[in-house]
């Protein structure tokens, strides 16, 4: 009898989902699937990838072309490893889109369209790191501020912890050999340019300039003192081989070869100066704000300042102060800053942007120095004390004096 109450208490559930799969049976083959489907739309296809042969991950905007996508954005999907990218525009023959940050070789991408029965074809493409640490410091180093030799090898100040800064020459590739011991009561410089003889001239945000000799290996001893009240913060040569000085100040300096000096009345907090087309450009804070400055050099002379790109305007209530600038060859200001989010860059145009704010982890605390090198490369220093290579797919205006 028991055996009677089981087989029958089996059976029902089975004769239950024995009828339902006759009910979605198809009518004309006794099967689930059905050959008469068809799909709302046709499946998208990728033909090529720009920019070819790769890009900077979460820098780059690429171009996704080929067929049945959808012109309504938001149906259409882009897949990175399986990841969805943010699209910024479609049609039907093209999606753009910045790149993720999903750095890697050989990414597989493939595009979904709503209504579309399939993925469409899937094509590898590559994205490189737009931002990595570099030269390997110790864990209780701490990189300053850096210039550049004529062969482009990195000369940087490093602070070991608790003694005075030390010079560090790098090479592209970054293997480091010292270049010159600690300075004396030097916790840490605030800038370096190579200059006439070979020498690399320094300052350290007080009255004075400092030099080292010709390929180093020794202290830098003074060379050039300022009246009491005078900082020296920042220093570039121009293509006369005058030393540009700005610093908190009534006045920027020049400091011609032969160490004699000339003032030009400028009242402001300059942080950071450049030469570039003939203008010397200083970021400051002045009563106005912050912002960019530039002023026509003519030999020993400059021009009246006037104001390039009102910085302050540009991110009003933000709290963001220029750090640091340098320019690319073709004219575009790269700005450092105190905030971990913005390298800001400005095109020619005045247009701005700020590039690399998906790697804002890297930039730490903010921004203290940057420095064009060869090729690909734009150096960064940061407030926290990591030295950074940015990949910014340009080259480096001209540093004059060597």
């Amino acid at each position: 009898m028991i055996m009677k109450l089981l087989s029958s208490s089996l059976l029902a559930p089975i004769a239950v989902l024995s009828l339902m799969l006759i009910g979605c049976e198809n009518e004309k083959t006794g099967s689930l699937y059905d050959p008469n489907y068809a799909s709302p739309r046709p499946d998208p296809t990728i033909t090529s990838v720009a920019p070819s042969g790769g890009a900077l991950a979460a820098v780059d905007t690429l171009a996704i072309t080929g067929t049945n996508f959808s012109a309504t954005l938001s149906e259409n999907t882009v897949y990175f490893n399986g990841t969805p990218a943010s699209l910024l525009s479609a049609s039907t023959t093209q999606l753009r889109l910045l790149s993720p940050l999903t750095p890697g070789s050989g990414i597989e991408i493939k595009t979904g369209v709503t209504g579309a029965s399939l993925f469409s074809n899937t094509v590898k493409y590559d994205l490189t790191a737009a931002v990595v640490a570099f030269g390997n410091l110790g864990p209780t180093e701490t990189a300053g501020p850096m210039t550049r030799d004529a062969s482009g090898n990195l000369t940087v100040s490093i602070k070991p912890e608790g003694v005075n800064a030390r010079i560090f020459k790098f090479t592209t590739a970054g293997v480091r050999s010292e270049y010159a011991p600690e300075t004396g009561g030097t916790p840490q410089w605030t800038s370096l340019r190579f200059g006439p003889g070979g020498f690399l001239y320094t300052a350290r945000g007080i009255r004075a300039v400092y030099r080292f000799p010709a390929g180093g290996g020794s202290a830098a001893a003074l060379w050039v003192a300022f009246p009491v009240g005078v900082f020296a913060t920042d220093i570039e040569f121009d293509q006369n081989q005058n030393l540009w000085v700005g610093g908190n100040n009534s006045n920027l300096y020049l400091i011609r070869p032969n160490a004699t000096t000339k003032a030009f009345p400028f009242v402001g907090n300059v942080r950071s100066v450049r030469v570039y087309g003939g203008h010397l450009y200083f970021a400051a804070t002045t009563a106005s704000g912050d912002q960019i400055w530039r002023a026509a050099i003519s030999g020993e002379d400059l021009g009246t300042p006037e104001v390039y790109f009102d910085f302050g305007a540009a991110f009003a209530g933000q709290g963001l102060i220029p750090t640091s600038m340098t320019f690319s060859s073709d004219g575009y200001l790269y700005i450092g800053t105190n905030a971990p989010a913005y390298l800001v860059l400005v095109a020619p145009s005045k247009s701005y942007a700020s590039p690399y704010r998906a790697y804002s982890t890297s930039f730490g605390t903010g921004i203290l120095a940057l420095m064009g090198g060869n090729g690909n490369a734009l150096y960064v220093s940061t407030t926290s004390g990591a030295l950074l290579k940015v990949l910014w797919g340009k080259t480096t205006a001209p540093y004059y004096g060597q």
